[in-house]
């Protein structure tokens, strides 16, 4: 039988003390972690803040958000959804990402964020809808970027 699987929404905002840098390095460390620990999700980033949702078993996905909810970076960090689901959506993912000024402004209204990306504006299905989209569209622009 297959381990029930939680998946976990959430926003949050770096502090002004991180860099650009440390984003990079913060992912980099976030996608090895969360690959070893069964985690897969997307991740979508703007000066406002971030939207992620993390799927996995519920303890290595419970461990992940202790952990960002404990890391001094982070402020404001805002529960938006966890719920048991049957299936991932980020299956193949360790972190998908994106940087919410390389989004289509229509995916933004598409899923009734609006024009500026704020982390913090949407429902639940509206942040998974967008997080799935931007998961989508990334894996479509890498398959064009492997056949040229």
């Amino acid at each position: 039988m297959n381990e029930p699987i939680a998946r976990l929404i959430y926003a949050s905002r770096m502090t002004p003390e991180c860099s650009p840098k440390d984003l990079q390095a913060l992912l980099e460390v976030s996608r090895q972690n969360n690959e070893e620990m069964g985690v897969t999700g997307a991740l979508c980033y703007s000066p406002k803040g971030f939207l992620q949702c993390l799927e996995g078993p519920a303890d290595a996905v419970n461990e992940i958000y202790r952990r960002i909810i404990q890391d001094p970076r982070n402020e404001k960090v805002t529960l938006i959804d966890y719920r048991a689901v049957n299936e991932r959506l980020f299956g193949g993912w360790s972190m998908a990402y994106v940087r919410a000024d390389d989004m289509d402004k229509a995916m933004l209204f598409k899923h009734g964020f609006g024009e500026v990306f704020d982390p913090y504006a949407g429902t639940a299905d509206q942040s998974l809808g967008l997080l799935r989209d931007i998961a989508r569209e990334r894996a479509e622009f890498l398959a064009r970027q492997k056949k040229t």
